[in-house]
This record gives structure tokens, C-alpha cells and sequence, in this order.
């Protein structure tokens, strides 16, 4: 799962990371294991999740805690009580981030189905973060800006 597919060619992912990008986390780990059933009223998601700045910077915070819990014991009942549930939760609220996402209606899944993703265009940047970047963490100057 290393060195996804938006990954640039040659790109190595840091010595444990099991994710290069967060597009790779998002689609290979959220649109896969934590797929529900998505109707566009009750629970909502949107293909084109890194249009929103909040859904982003969610889903970094999702992926940073991932990465630093995953080979902890316990550590992915922790990621998911303490951040997937809460998290995800905002994700999938008909009021939360993308419930002004024009493709709300057609990003729309049954149980046991991938979310829909549609990649991120090259370059993509939202409020400052590059969501194809392969840094597990914001620059320095980015840092505990919200």
C-alpha cells in the first residue's frame, strides 16, 4: 500500500508509513474499511472529498494518527474510538463538510461498497496543504493553523 498510485514515480514512502499519500489513505484505507452506506440525505460523502479544507484537514488528522497508532497494541481500537468515530462521524453528517458538495447526491454507496473517490486534480492545494503531498505531516509554517 506504499507508493500509491498518485505517488511521484521513484517516490519511496517514509520507513513505516503504510500510506504515501493522504489520496492513498483516503481511498485504500477509508473508502475500503470504513465504507458505510451512503444515501446522500441521512449519511453523506463527496467524490471530491479534498474540495473541502475541513474534510482535509479531517482526513490528515485521520491518516497522522493512523500511521503514528497502527503498530501500537491497541492502537487501532484507539484510532477508532478516539478519532475515526468522532471524525467520521462530522464526515458523514448531512450538516457537516460536504453538505454543500455538489456531487453529495451522486456519491452515493451501499454497505460494503468503496466510497467513491475521484483523485485529486495535480497540485491540488486547500487552504495551504497539497493533498497528493507524501509528507505525513504539514510544513512547519502550516502547523496548528486551522
Amino acid at each position: 500500500m506504499t507508493g500509491g498510485r498518485d505517488a511521484p514515480q521513484g517516490a519511496e514512502s517514509a520507513p513505516g508509513r503504510q500510506f504515501a499519500t493522504l489520496d492513498d489513505f483516503v481511498r485504500e484505507f477509508i473508502g475500503r474499511s470504513c465504507a458505510r452506506r451512503v444515501d446522500g440525505r441521512t449519511r453523506v460523502w463527496s467524490a471530491r472529498w479534498w474540495d473541502s479544507p475541513e474534510a482535509v484537514l479531517r482526513l490528515r488528522g485521520l491518516w497522522q494518527a493512523w500511521e503514528a497508532l497502527k503498530d501500537v497494541p491497541g492502537g487501532a481500537s484507539l484510532w477508532f474510538r478516539d478519532h475515526a468515530d468522532y471524525h467520521l462521524g462530522v464526515l458523514f453528517s448531512p450538516d457537516g463538510p460536504f453538505e454543500s458538495s455538489p456531487d453529495v447526491r451522486d456519491s452515493t454507496s451501499r454497505r460494503g461498497d468503496d466510497l467513491p473517490c475521484a483523485p485529486p486534480p495535480p497540485g491540488h492545494e486547500v487552504t495551504g496543504l497539497t493533498c497528493s503531498t507524501d509528507a505525513a505531516e504539514p510544513p512547519a509554517r502550516d502547523r496548528g493553523r486551522l
